[in-house]
């Protein structure tokens, strides 16, 4: 969904934009490689992803969470989590993670307003199209969107 949205139908000449990735990113080998717009740096450690967005000029950040960062350090994903809002503050933050984990669960609990996109797998077409009906697109629970 994000790559689609990259390579296609996000208007990127309007925004100076970040992409933030750790040790492997799921999403930069998948762009179009005609984008120029986008400018990546890699984050190693937590405290590489807080001088990155303490040093951010951009006006729009993706992030990829990268859940092996905290593996030692679960008590960083507090001060990222408080890193990412007051970066949220002058610029548009797009958090993106391929699945909920509990690092991304106690950031999102730290957050104000938190949206999460999920892909439901194909199905055969007979299926699919009984599914979707029953199946709500965005539910609101506890101030976090899912």
């Amino acid at each position: 969904m994000l790559v689609d949205a990259i390579n296609g139908n996000l208007n990127l000449q309007q925004y100076k934009v970040l992409f933030i990735s750790g040790n492997h990113s799921r999403i930069l080998s998948r762009l179009n490689r005609n984008i120029t717009e986008i400018d990546v740096r890699r984050a190693f450690t937590c405290f590489q992803i807080m001088t990155i967005l303490e040093e951010n000029n951009h006006g729009f950040l993706i992030p990829e969470h990268y859940p092996l960062l905290y593996e030692d350090a679960i008590e960083m994903v507090e001060y990222i989590a408080q890193h990412m809002r007051q970066t949220s503050l002058e610029a548009t933050v797009r958090l993106y993670s391929p699945a909920m984990n509990p690092q991304l669960e106690k950031m999102t609990e730290l957050e104000d307003l938190v949206f999460c996109f999920y892909e439901v797998p194909k199905a055969p077409a007979k299926s699919r199209a009984k599914a979707e009906s029953k199946m709500p697109r965005l539910q609101a629970t506890r101030g976090v969107y899912s």
